[in-house]
C-alpha cells in the first residue's frame, strides 16, 4: 500500500528504515504508550523492527515526511482484536486493527491525523474492511483524542498484561449526508 498526503508518504517499511525507527522508538514516553517495555537498546529495537517487518499478519507502514524524506512514525494494520472479531455484531464482516506511533518531535502538528485519515479512507473505499478497531491505554489521552477526532467510538475494554486498554470501533461510512455517521450493518 502506498498513500501520499500533503505532508506525508505512507509506504511499507523497509530494512533501510531502521535508523529512523530506532531514533523515535527509543523515546521513553512513546515506549510507555506502546507498551514496549522490552525495547531497551539497539538489539531489542532491531528485534521488534524485524518482527514487524517479517510478520505476515498485517502491514507495517512507514510515515515518511515529504519535507525531509525521513521516517517519522508508523502505522500497523493487523487482523482485528480477537474479542471484537468473535463478537456476534462483527460476524461476516471484514475488520482490521490499527496501531500507530509518531516521533516526539513531530507530535502536535496533525501529521498522524492526516496519515490515519488517508489510510482509513483508502481501506474503506477499497472495500478492504467494514470496520476498524483501535486501542489506547487509559493514560494515553493524545491517542484517545485522535481516535475520537477520527470518529472511533467506545466499544469495550481489554487487558494487556497489567495495562487496561480502551477498545474503540470505527464502522464504514453509511453513505448518509452526515459523514460522521457510520454503520456496521
Amino acid at each position: 500500500m502506498w498513500i501520499e498526503t500533503e505532508r506525508l508518504i505512507l509506504r511499507p517499511h523497509t530494512p533501510a528504515d531502521f535508523e529512523d525507527y530506532f531514533e523515535y522508538i527509543m523515546e521513553p514516553e512513546l515506549q510507555r504508550m506502546l507498551g514496549l517495555n522490552g525495547v531497551v537498546d539497539r538489539a531489542s529495537a532491531l528485534e521488534t523492527f524485524q518482527w514487524l517487518l517479517d510478520t505476515d499478519h498485517g502491514e507495517f507502514l512507514a510515515a515518511v515526511s515529504r519535507e525531509t524524506g525521513r521516517v517519522i512514525g508508523h502505522i500497523c494494520v493487523q487482523p482485528p482484536v480477537e474479542q471484537v472479531a468473535q463478537s456476534p455484531e462483527f460476524q461476516g464482516k471484514k475488520g482490521a486493527s490499527l496501531s500507530f506511533a509518531i516521533a516526539k518531535w513531530e507530535r502536535r502538528k496533525g501529521l498522524m491525523a492526516e496519515a490515519l485519515s488517508a489510510l482509513i479512507g483508502q481501506l474503506f473505499r477499497d472495500g478492504t474492511v467494514d470496520y476498524l478497531d483501535c486501542e489506547y491505554p487509559l493514560f494515553n489521552t493524545a491517542s484517545r483524542g485522535l481516535q475520537e477526532k477520527l470518529g472511533f467510538r467506545y466499544w469495550g475494554r481489554e487487558q494487556f498484561g497489567d495495562v487496561e486498554l480502551i477498545l474503540n470501533i470505527l464502522g464504514k461510512p453509511d453513505g448518509s449526508p452526515d459523514s460522521s455517521r457510520f454503520s456496521l450493518a
